[in-house]
């Protein structure tokens, strides 16, 4: 009775009063699976152990055929003897008096000796007789020592049965209505059932239910017969997310209260989202919304949809989940059907919108399955919708299909997929933005920085013309990555600036959590971990209901541990952990997934022969080097392993200057320093001896700093270098730009940035 304090206290003042003459009715109602049946059991337990006795029915559908069925059956009247006189009262009315007055007989019987509750249950299908007969009789036998505790669903909407309630209640009698548990009840249903407390992804999939009790205990039930849990130091952890037999089965026998019509409806509707406009459903499906009114109608009387705002929505999110996990396959086929029907030769008007309808259909589908990390379902469903008819002149579709594989490093297809988005969208506006970003986000990801920052710099003027706020944010991400990863640190920091600039934006949580892992980076770049931690809260605390942030590049959950460790935030690097090793595990054809887990948890435990396999097996020459130097440094902490730690940080150092990563092969230098090791990072180029072009590198590197109004000190942490060796290029600047002070520096810079090449000299 978890959460039902309050219900339940006044169950046992029935019980305790049920000899009285007054308040000696309870009503208990609600949705389907509430608890109802599970108050009644337990009250009439408890009646029975105090030597009450008990009468219990419950009415159903085919029942209805059997006036005062549920009565009699609970009396223990055999209704087959009672409606052998039928034929005494061929007309019926004769035949209903007689049944009462025998219902009636038998209370007076039953009470005659000691005290007597009664139970009816889902009264919402009783017949008529049935609720006549519960209106008079508490009335009629409020001097007998008997109880009435009469439950009934509320979402079923039948008059008669609400109307019995409301007239009862007006008469004295206590009405339950049982709502869904709280977040601390649900946590204690998990605890009971699984003797463990739920770890942190059990807890947001037990949240689907809502707090229904029924839908909760089925969903644990069936993980734990199916092995889907695991229970470590106390705590339940998932090790899959497919929904168990157990809830499939539950929902299949809800949607078998309904009409053929109303299942299909529902099913046709459940891929639109959870929530849907009944306007929007009806165009899906080729009808009026009128027309789809009696379904919809008989859909929100069996509890499995409810009025919202603005639209309908299916009232439990575990039941949608398993609506669209178990018919996908026909929605989309009959999708297919309703895009082929109007002829080839002469295509009707609206053919090419069903088409748009069906691709959003998809890819809506693909984006919810990718932002719960089941990421080779959201592949394949946006590799379907990308290959509808007319899905040519819908972006959307390919844009997704596109970024999926450019986070997955499924560069090839991503490449052969932008290639014939490209040749298709010639002469079409709305892809003005989207084809360079798409095509800066998979440079990114092959490590050509500088095509990446000039794609994302035309992506994000196009998408600032276009009013797309949420385009532009991607591109100022891929600009402040590729900017940060190319050592030019200064660029970075403006493009993130410029990006928390435009403020909040209604991104979908995919977009907006690659946003917040860049400017993660960027702050932990400019101002050290604590800072760059209080940029990834958001991140953080989305694991793991939202893997976009794990799901953006292969070492991103490498680097989420190793940022929470170095603020020893344990708790978050095994969260961390926890999710990445989840998604793997959800998605086996994609081994990628499984090296990223590798390495994540090979930092959090500081194990050397899982950091070395993720070194070896990373796809992504960056993120090798990224575990290559993990590796490094945690052999390097041990005189033993010195040679070894040398070893594999000159395979990062390599890996990383194999795809220009300027900043990365700097801070390797300074690890190989530390061991010792020195190694050359300079060619000899000539130089005019004074101006602009006069600077190296370095000097550049330093002059960009100092005059962002970083100190000498700071601009050695950004570069890996030691203060003393920033002090003396500074000089170098100072001498060759015949200045003399930061300030002329600063000025100097900024005339160099509007004017670049124009200003030799002050």
């Amino acid at each position: 009775m978890r959460g039902r304090g309050v219900e339940w206290a006044t169950i046992l003042r029935l019980l305790g009063t049920v000899a009285d003459t007054t308040g000696n009715v309870v009503l208990v109602e609600g949705e389907p699976g509430i608890g109802k049946s599970l108050l009644l059991a337990e009250a009439a337990t408890i009646a029975a152990s105090r030597e009450t006795a008990v009468a219990t029915g419950r009415a159903d559908e085919m029942g209805r055929l059997m006036p005062l069925g549920p009565l009699l059956w609970a009396l223990e009247e055999s209704p087959a003897a009672a409606a052998v006189v039928r034929s005494d009262f061929p007309d019926g009315p004769g035949l209903l008096m007689w049944l009462a007055e025998q219902v009636r007989t038998a209370l007076e019987r039953r009470t005659a000796g000691k005290p007597l509750l009664v139970t009816l249950d889902d009264l919402q299908w009783a017949d008529p007789a049935t609720l006549m007969a519960l209106r008079t009789l508490p009335s009629r036998l409020a001097s007998r020592p008997l109880a009435w505790l009469l439950a009934r669903r509320t979402t079923c909407g039948h008059g008669d049965c609400d109307r019995l309630f409301d007239l009862l209640e007006e008469e004295g009698a206590t009405r339950i209505s049982l709502r869904p548990l709280d977040d601390g009840a649900v946590a204690e249903v998990v605890a009971d059932t699984l003797n463990a407390a739920p770890g942190e992804e059990l807890a947001a999939l037990s949240a689907q239910a809502d707090g229904n009790p029924f839908l909760l205990l089925e969903l644990l039930t069936g993980l734990r017969e199916e092995g889907a849990v695991r229970v470590s130091s106390g705590l339940a952890r998932l090790t899959g997310t497919s929904l168990p037999l157990r809830v499939h089965t539950a929902v299949r026998r809800r949607l078998d209260e309904v009409s053929v019509r109303t299942r299909y409806l529902l099913e046709a509707t459940a891929v639109l989202g959870r929530s849907f406009s009944p306007a929007y459903a009806a165009e899906m499906l080729g009808e009026t919304p009128a027309s789809l009114l009696p379904a919809l109608e008989e859909a929100l009387a069996a509890g499995v949809l409810v009025v919202t705002p603005d639209e309908l929505a299916f009232r439990h999110e575990l039941v949608w989940r398993s609506i669209v996990e178990t018919v996908p396959a026909p929605v989309r086929q009959a999708l297919r059907q309703q895009i082929g029907r109007d002829s080839p030769c002469r295509p009707a008007p609206g053919r090419q919108h069903a088409a748009g309808a069906a691709a959003d259909t998809l890819v809506a589908l693909s984006l919810i399955a990718w932002d719960e990390g089941r990421l080779s379902r959201a592949l394949d469903l946006a590799r379907e919708a990308a290959e509808l008819p007319g899905s040519e002149r819908h972006s959307q579709p390919r844009a997704v299909l596109t970024t999926m594989l450019t986070d997955l490093w499924l560069l090839d297809e991503a490449e052969a997929t932008l290639a014939r988005t490209e040749a298709e969208a010639v002469g079409q506006p709305a892809w003005s933005a989207e084809i360079p970003i798409l095509r800066a986000r998979l440079d990114l990801a092959a490590g050509r920085f500088g095509r990446a920052i000039e794609q994302a710099e035309a992506g994000l003027t196009a998408a600032d013309t276009m009013g797309a706020p949420v385009l532009a944010s991607t591109a100022l991400s891929v600009l402040g990555t590729a900017s940060l990863r190319a050592g030019d640190l200064p660029r970075a920091i403006r493009y993130l600036e410029n990006d928390q600039a435009r403020g909040p934006r209604n991104a979908p949580s995919y977009a907006r959590l690659r946003s917040e892992l860049t400017a993660g980076r960027i702050s932990e770049a400019r101002d050290g971990a604590a800072s760059g931690m209080s940029s990834l809260s958001g991140v953080y605390d989305a694991l793991p209901r939202h893997a976009g942030a794990l799901t953006s590049e292969p070492a991103a959950a490498a680097w989420l541990v190793r940022m929470a460790l170095a603020v020893r935030d344990e708790r978050r690097a095994d969260a961390v952990v926890e999710a990445a090793e989840g998604i793997a595990w959800r998605n086996p054809r994609l081994p990628n997934l499984s090296v990223s887990a590798v390495h994540a948890r090979g930092l959090r435990n500081r194990d050397a022969g899982a950091l070395g396999l993720a070194a070896a097996e990373h796809p992504d020459p960056w993120a090798g080097a990224s575990a290559a130097e993990d590796l490094g440094v945690l052999l390097g902490t041990d005189a033993d392993t010195r040679d070894l730690a040398v070893d594999s940080l000159n395979s990062a150092l390599s890996r990383y200057a194999s795809v220009d990563a300027v900043r990365d092969v700097a801070r390797v230098r300074g690890r190989l320093r530390v061991l010792g090791e020195r190694r050359r990072h300079w060619t000899r180029t000539d130089h005019p001896v004074s101006g602009w072009a006069s600077l190296t590198g370095t000097e550049r590197a330093v002059c960009d700093l100092v005059a962002q109004g970083l100190t000498n000190r700071q601009a050695a942490e950004q570069m890996f270098i030691s203060e003393h060796t920033v002090a003396f290029h500074l000089r170098q600047v100072f001498r060759k730009l015949c200045i003399h002070s930061r300030v002329e520096l600063a000025r100097l810079a900024v005339q160099e940035s509007i004017h670049p090449g124009q200003r030799d000299s002050p």
